[in-house]
């Protein structure tokens, strides 16, 4: 009997983008149950050598890893099978999770006590931080502009690729990169609105405006400190 494939054509286009075309397809095999070097050699109509070569590459980029397995009479068979890196190439769908979880949440406890769940998130997030916040107000400028520099440092631990700008009149803390950008395109009031407001008031205890966002088709997201 012929073996049939099970390939999803989006799901080998969007991995095959990323490892090319032979291997994309070996990945969605093998999403589908392990296989031996022989079964992956039909399946794509290569010899074994070429497969070899593919699968060395795969399992030295821990996508897959191989194992031996017993039959009922001669030498084991060497079978290949994915790795969680390996699983983890396939489309996953945490923004629309997350958004329709943020939503629901909402509807259930309402704005007010949702921006509180919002800020113990923000709490956390300052402890993940290893933000130490001082609970004195800074009294002058040398020691505020030193403490947001601490902030921007701390920005930069979770990701965020963030700078820091002083000039006479301005400081501005320039983010090129947002954490929560794909979910904050669907959740600007949740995640820009609260949730980054939070975050930064809790850390600096400045006076502070975001003058520009990712969310509005800026390239940064910038925000002015009066200090």
């Amino acid at each position: 009997m012929e073996k049939q494939s099970l390939e999803n054509p989006d799901t080998v286009d969007d991995i095959s983008d990323i490892l090319g075309t032979v291997r994309g397809r070996i990945i969605n095999e093998l999403s589908i149950n392990e296989k031996s070097m022989d079964e992956l050699a039909e399946i794509l109509s290569i010899n074994k050598n070429a497969v070899k070569e593919h699968m060395g590459s795969l399992e030295m980029k821990g996508y897959v890893r191989s194992f031996f397995r017993g039959g009922k009479s001669g030498r084991p068979r060497k079978f290949y099978e994915l790795t969680e890196k390996g699983m983890s190439l396939f489309p996953k769908k945490y923004i629309t999770l997350a958004t329709y979880l943020f939503s629901e949440i909402e509807k259930e406890v309402g704005t007010e006590r949702m921006n509180l769940i919002l800020g113990r998130m923000a709490d956390r997030m300052i402890k993940d931080m290893g933000m130490k916040v001082s609970d004195e107000p800074s009294v002058n400028r040398e020691q505020k502009i030193r403490e947001l520099n601490e902030f921007v440092s701390a920005l930069n631990r979770l990701g965020y690729y963030a700078r820091l700008e002083v000039s006479e009149d301005t400081v501005r803390i320039v983010r090129h990169n947002c954490i929560f950008y794909d979910l904050a395109k669907n959740n600007t009031n949740i995640i820009c609105g609260t949730l980054e407001n939070q975050l930064i008031n809790k850390s600096i205890d400045e006076k502070f405006t975001i003058v520009e966002k990712f969310t509005d088709g800026a390239k940064k997201c910038v925000v002015e400190v009066k200090i």
